[in-house]
């Protein structure tokens, strides 16, 4: 496409995006209000810019216009509204925590250790099964965006060693599938981005009365997306059949290299703690919750207070004469305003949108009850499971959630089932999100890489990882959610 041809589009999508947002209300409707209506049109709007313009701006018009439309009273109680919301400072905070994480190098150091082990010399699967194990726990850990890039270049000096080039199958499948590692760490950690605005949305949707159980979460999520890596692996080592006897020049010697990289020091350390101190008050709460006395303070914890005090503990220790955290520094280097945006976006639209004055949520459930009477419940979870997997492949997942989730609160109201088990079953459909390059911020990033990998295998490793993947969530996911949640009420 020429620049004067991009030009144009952005200015007639811009037009698309301010006549959903600001003209919604003005289209009548019946059994939705007009504020109902511009609220619809706002979201939709929202959406669409995000799909199409970026996230910023129409993120900030978005938040403004809630103002205009009356929902708020004014724009500034919309913008004070959505930067209040606890969600939006751990979005800043934590950002900078990766960032800090990432600048203390227990990054590199936790995906070499992976790729390092003895076990793997002279193994070309092993090592393959390791490169994506090593990339979700890493990914899991810190930042997936981030480890995406760093195990790639690690892997660079692996093929090296051992020959291969780019253009290569073996190569490009597996830098595919560290990608898709970094895409589903985001859909098992309840601190990341798809999980906590799911989280958010169900919290919204139901006043409170809902929420998910951090430890649980994991325990239901983790064993699942290991398995939906598995899946991949298998369909590369089976179907693809990539060369990876040039693998099995992999020497003892090299890996022994390695790992004489991976002591740490000082630095690293602390960034260690901090790590395991910051997981750790995140599920504190889980169990010490309703204690008394000094165990009641640490069950009052949130994400939000984990952060923080992880966050000031650093910046107050010093190391040679400075905060072992430089906030300013690692901010500059770690804030990325498009999540941040979205963030701040996403929870005040997305409670509009379920909120009683809007009339949406009764009249989306007359809809629903009227179309879903008489249906199978696991048939209609099948069917919604793919439907929004197939959605997230050409809508960012992010942007995904908050639409799903007040959706399928509704319907476990119709239909008696838990509203829990429903969430956790949308942040799993929508969390493989790697077949296309819409589908989350890491796709993105697989199919920039047109060196190693290539846009033609990057479409055959992502649809084939989510074809599995679907294969694996009904088989293995569904009795494992029924078994932990319980899928009725």
């Amino acid at each position: 496409m020429t620049a004067d041809k991009k030009e144009t589009m952005y200015w007639v999508h811009t037009a698309v995006y301010f006549l959903f947002t600001l003209c919604g209300g003005f289209v009548p409707y019946e059994g939705i209000s007009s504020l109902g209506m511009a609220i619809l049109g706002i979201f939709i709007g929202m959406i669409y810019g995000w799909t199409f313009i970026g996230f910023i701006w129409p993120s900030m018009m978005s938040i403004f216009a809630l103002g205009l439309c009356g929902y708020f009273k004014t724009p500034q109680a919309a913008f004070a509204n959505a930067f209040s919301n606890n969600l939006v400072i751990f979005m800043l905070l934590v950002l900078v925590f990766t960032a800090y994480c990432e600048k203390s190098g227990i990054n590199a150091k936790i995906s070499a250790w992976f790729l390092s082990r003895k076990s793997l010399a002279g193994r070309p699967w092993r090592f393959t099964f390791m490169v994506f194990l090593g990339s979700l726990v890493a990914s899991f850990l810190v930042d997936g965006n981030a480890m995406v890039f760093l195990v790639w270049n690690l892997l660079y000096s692996v093929f090296d060693e051992t020959g291969y080039r780019q253009g290569e199958r073996y190569p490009a499948f597996l830098c595919a599938g560290v990608a898709i590692a970094a895409v589903l760490s985001y859909a098992c950690k309840p601190w990341g981005n798809v999980c906590i605005l799911a989280i958010s949305a169900l919290e919204s949707a139901s006043g409170g009365a809902f929420t998910v159980n951090y430890l649980t979460f994991m325990a239901v999520s983790i064993p699942l997306c290991v398995l939906f890596l598995l899946a991949y692996f298998l369909v590369m080592k089976y179907l693809f059949r990539p060369d990876v006897s040039k693998l099995e020049n992999l020497s003892a010697e090299y890996l022994e290299k390695m790992r004489s990289t991976l002591k740490l020091n000082t630095r690293e350390k602390i960034a260690v703690g901090a790590l395991v101190v910051f997981m750790a008050l995140l599920l504190i709460p889980n169990i010490f919750m309703g204690h008394a006395e000094f165990l009641g303070i640490l069950g009052s914890f949130n994400f939000l207070s984990a952060v923080a005090v992880v966050l000031i503990a650093l910046c107050v220790m010093r190391l040679e004469k400075k905060p072992v955290l430089e906030f300013q520094t690692c901010a500059a280097q770690g804030i990325h305003w498009n999540v941040f945006w979205i963030t701040a976006a996403a929870i005040p639209v997305s409670a509009a949108l379920s909120s009683d004055v809007a009339g949406i949520t009764t009249w989306l459930s007359r809809m629903m009850e009227n179309s879903l009477a008489g249906m199978n419940v696991f048939a209609l979870l099948t069917v919604f499971a793919i439907i929004l997997n197939v959605a997230t492949q050409f809508t960012h997942n992010v942007s995904l959630v908050v639409i799903a989730v007040p959706i399928g609160y509704q319907m476990c109201n119709l239909l008696g089932l838990n509203p829990v088990a429903m969430t956790v079953t949308i942040i799993l459909s929508a969390g493989c999100a790697y077949a296309t390059p819409a589908a989350s911020t890491c796709a993105a990033i697989l199919f920039s890489n047109v060196e190693w990998i290539g846009i033609k295998t990057s479409f055959k490793a992502g649809i084939s990882a989510v074809l599995a993947g679907l294969a694996v969530f009904f088989i293995f996911g569904f009795p494992l959610i029924g078994l932990v949640y319980g899928f009725m009420k």
